[in-house]
């Protein structure tokens, strides 16, 4: 009897024992496994930051627009063969800009604006749990889960585009929120709200819940939110609008304000782009949610809750269209991380008030499944890393652009002929944005007019397609299939 006492009091001794070395363990692999998301991403970086040419095919319209500012001429101006904006708000195209100066014209400069960006939204995600927990081990965890969503969002936040420069100022607009509550930092948050606007139209309906819960908070410091943001975005709608006689105005509003909805997103963006790839950071962002309702203060409640309805409403609607890619799903992959840490921490909080074999056990199972979480997203980073097989047939295709004499139309690669020595002509995902969402002004129609009078009056000697084109019908009236660009598939 005596001898059973003491295997039991030996077994209920080692059990509690041996969990805590498996949860120390998988701790320790759990870290190292989310580490190495932002170390493979800055591996991605430094190996394409300088490829010279595009990785998305809208990127070598972002670096005709810093080549058009450089030249002294306005970005918003009437659709044209030549030229059509991309309709976005111009702050990330003239930072690029800037730094293109010194530089240099091409894709070096803009993408470091992203690269820096996207840094920057990986520690603002550290400091908002960090803050939130004072624990560095959930912060990390955070800011490396949303480094994890790197490939399920596009492989996008360091190409030249204009959506880490959005998310970055859109992060510390609430971060200020949040954290801080003088009519200073109302001020100061309203900035970098207007900024992120400035930088993309999505920030205005992601921001829409927080200006509520600031008004709802404290409605004078509110006020200087709500006002900071009017003026900025009201004064530069107007200062823009009339440098680009009215143009400004429609590509920023009119051509946003048709946006073609698919019906089959409304579910689909639930089930496939958030809980088929994140449903365990999920799980553990609703037990903080859970956790916030039943104990945290009612202004961190409601922060969150209105965080959650911007950050991830604004990225459904935005997903609704299907023009739109990956890349809108920054917004709500950044939130979900930062609520994945915050019920990270309240976890293990909650499960170091237990008993020692039951606090054990809980690490355990959470330790195990974030990691499982982080294994889910694994992606091979050499499918996302130009090869020389990729460079030398760019360099061979704008040796072959150079050998055609006269005009070439490069539908959606207009930077690819400035290469070459030839004249660029509008990218075609702008023109696509103008034929699908105007509806119906003579921006559009001066601009189906001239594409269609170019191509039947054969003024191109080639033109060059990825795919069928919305003039596909004229083009095969009036010119001849000649072959494709490249021998080999796969390359470029």
């Amino acid at each position: 009897m005596r001898e059973q006492t003491n295997r039991k009091t030996l077994a209920t001794s080692i059990s509690p024992i041996i969990l805590i070395k498996i949860g120390k363990y998988l701790q320790h692999l759990l870290v190292a496994g989310a580490v190495l998301y932002p170390c493979v991403y800055i591996m991605i970086v430094t190996l394409r930051i300088g490829y010279p040419f595009e990785l998305e095919k809208m990127e070598g319209g972002t670096v005709d627009h810093v080549a058009r500012i450089l030249s002294g001429n306005k970005l918003y101006v009437s659709p044209s063969l030549e030229f059509v904006a991309y309709a976005y708000t111009p702050l990330y195209m003239y930072l690029s800009a800037g730094l293109a100066q010194v530089l240099g014209v091409g894709f070096f400069a803009p993408r470091l604006v992203s690269v820096i960006a996207s840094v920057g939204c990986f520690l603002l995600i550290f400091l908002f749990v960090r803050n939130e927990t004072k624990d560095n081990f959930a912060s990390l965890l955070s800011c490396c889960l949303f480094a994890a969503t790197f490939r399920i969002s596009g492989a996008w936040f360091d190409i030249a585009r204009v959506d880490s420069l959005f998310l970055f100022f859109l992060l510390v607009g609430t971060y200020m929120v949040r954290f801080y509550s003088s009519w200073e930092s109302r001020l100061i948050a309203g900035l970098f709200i207007s900024l992120s606007f400035l930088t993309k139209q999505t920030a205005m309906a992601i921001s829409l819940p927080i200006m509520l819960f600031c008004i709802l908070e404290d409605k004078r410091k509110g006020l200087w939110f709500l006002g900071t943001v009017a003026v900025l975005i009201g004064l530069s709608t107007i200062i823009l609008n009339y440098i680009h006689d009215g143009w400004y105005d429609y590509y920023v509003f009119q051509l946003q304000a048709n946006p073609p909805i698919t019906i089959s997103r409304f579910g689909s963006f639930w089930i496939k782009d958030l809980f088929s790839v994140l449903s365990i950071a999920i799980v553990i962002a609703l037990f903080h949610v859970l956790i916030c309702l039943c104990y945290a203060s009612k202004g961190k409640y409601l922060f969150y809750l209105f965080m959650v309805l911007g950050f991830i409403g604004g990225s459904w609607l935005s997903r609704l269209s299907y023009l739109q890619f990956d890349n809108v799903l920054f917004p709500a992959y950044a939130i979900v991380s930062i609520l994945f840490g915050l019920g990270i921490h309240e976890c293990i909080e909650k499960a170091n008030q237990l008993t020692e074999t039951m606090k054990s056990i809980i690490k355990v199972c959470l330790y195990f499944a974030a990691t499982i979480q982080f294994a889910s997203l694994m992606y091979n980073p050499l499918t996302l890393i130009p090869t020389r097989d990729d460079l030398y047939a760019g360099i061979e295709f704008i040796n072959k652009l150079r050998s055609i004499p006269g005009d070439v139309l490069l539908v959606h690669h207009g930077y690819l002929s400035t290469l070459a020595g030839k004249e660029s002509h509008a990218q075609g995902v702008a023109i696509s944005d103008v034929i699908l969402r105007d509806s119906g002004s003579t921006g559009k129609t001066k601009l189906v007019t001239e594409i269609r009078e170019a191509i039947r009056g054969k003024r191109f000697a080639a033109i060059i397609l990825d795919t069928g084109w919305w003039f596909q019908d004229d083009i095969e009236k009036h010119y001849r299939m000649a072959g494709s660009v490249f021998e080999r598939q796969g390359v470029f």
